[in-house]
């Protein structure tokens, strides 16, 4: 499991900027960094929403001796997508996306 996590560490970067390099020969490479910020606004807002709704939905689970794991599943997704969304490039942009899809 080590070994496949550092290796994702290790090539994800390499390709995501191989990518950014190849895109710069079809469009302007502020183009490139704008969609990068867009993103990377998008995934902020999203990610920081989710703590008071998060907060209150399990008060509100555990308040009625229920167990909250949907709704945690649910949340844990959305932090997964938004942290995807905050990290620039490519294909963790369209991994989040894909994830809250």
């Amino acid at each position: 499991m080590l070994g496949i996590l550092s290796i994702l560490l290790l090539v994800l970067p390499c390709l995501e900027i191989w990518i950014f390099v190849n895109l710069t020969f079809l469009m302007s490479l502020s183009t490139i960094l704008l969609q990068s910020i867009i993103t990377m606004a998008a995934g902020i807002w999203l990610v920081q929403g989710e703590n008071i709704s998060l907060w209150t939905l399990i008060q509100s689970e555990l308040m009625n001796k229920r167990i909250p794991a949907e709704e945690l599943l649910d949340d844990l997704l959305i932090w997964c997508g938004g942290i995807s969304l905050i990290v620039p490039g490519l294909i963790t942009d369209g991994l989040g996306i894909l994830i809250f899809i």
